[in-house]
Order: C-alpha cells, then sequence, then structure tokens
C-alpha cells in the first residue's frame, strides 16, 4: 500500500493532539472518528477505489473532523456521505466529501441498475471531481486526470 492517505492522517491527528484547546471530550471522539476513517478507507481500497481518489478522500475527512465543533458533526464528517434526493434536487451534507460519494456510486453501480436520477448524480460527481465536462464524460476516451491534495 504506497498511498499517501496514511499521512493525511498521522499529519490530522498531531495537529488534534497538539491543539491545547480542544476539549478532552471531542478529543476522544476525534480521535475514534480517525480509526472509523482508517478502515473506511481501507475498505474503499480494498474495492479498487484509485489511490489518488483516496488521498483527497482522506485529507478532506481529516480537515472535517479536526473543522468539527461538536461530536455530532464529527460524526457526519467520519461516516460515509448520505446524500438526500427530494423534490428533485440532490442536498449535501457540508460535512460530507463529494469525491467519497463518487467512489460509493463507482462501488454501487456495477452491480445495480440506477435509476436516472442516481445516473445523473454519479455523472455529475464525476464530472465535477475530475474537472471535466459531462461531454467529455458521455464522448469518447476519458483524459487521463489524476487527483492531487489540496
Amino acid at each position: 500500500m504506497n498511498s499517501d492517505w496514511n499521512l493525511s492522517l498521522v499529519l490530522a491527528i498531531g495537529e488534534l493532539l497538539a491543539d491545547p484547546q480542544q476539549p478532552k471530550a471531542l478529543l476522544d471522539v476525534k480521535l475514534h472518528a480517525f480509526q472509523k476513517v482508517k478502515v473506511l478507507m481501507f475498505q474503499y481500497e480494498k474495492r479498487g477505489i484509485r489511490s489518488d481518489l483516496l488521498d483527497v478522500i482522506m485529507d478532506k475527512k481529516c480537515k472535517l473532523i479536526l473543522k468539527a465543533k461538536t461530536a455530532s458533526e464529527v460524526k457526519r464528517a467520519s461516516e460515509p456521505p448520505k446524500p438526500d434526493y427530494s423534490y428533485g434536487t440532490w442536498r449535501e451534507d457540508p460535512f460530507s466529501v463529494p469525491e467519497e460519494e463518487l467512489a460509493l456510486w463507482a462501488i454501487v453501480s456495477p452491480n445495480n441498475k440506477l435509476i436516472q436520477p442516481a445516473q445523473e448524480r454519479y455523472m455529475d460527481l464525476f464530472a465535477r471531481v475530475f474537472g471535466i465536462t459531462r461531454e467529455q464524460l458521455t464522448k469518447g476516451p476519458l483524459p487521463y486526470v489524476k487527483l492531487e491534495v489540496q
């Protein structure tokens, strides 16, 4: 396993432990959340998710966990995203990561027939995450794009 997501995790834990303002109860919740995210990353890796996508997911999830002010926010940041489709609109939780939702669609879609709104959501996320147009996505070979942690 040669992935940068482990580095993001170690740096985030170090930043958390070095923060003297961190309440003890929230510190424990965040440390548990980091462990939970690490398990998710191993599961995604096992399912064949690209390492550059995993790196970005881990980096963003770690930043969300560090930023969280309540145990509820930490929980939302550490869990897989749960996008809400209601009345023709997808709503995202500000404590979720679009790249992780894309990874979940990639895991689910090969074995399931997605309804039209789900297909559209998957394509929109793919175009947004990889910075390509819908036209590029649907016509011809895809350009090679490597994601970078910001």
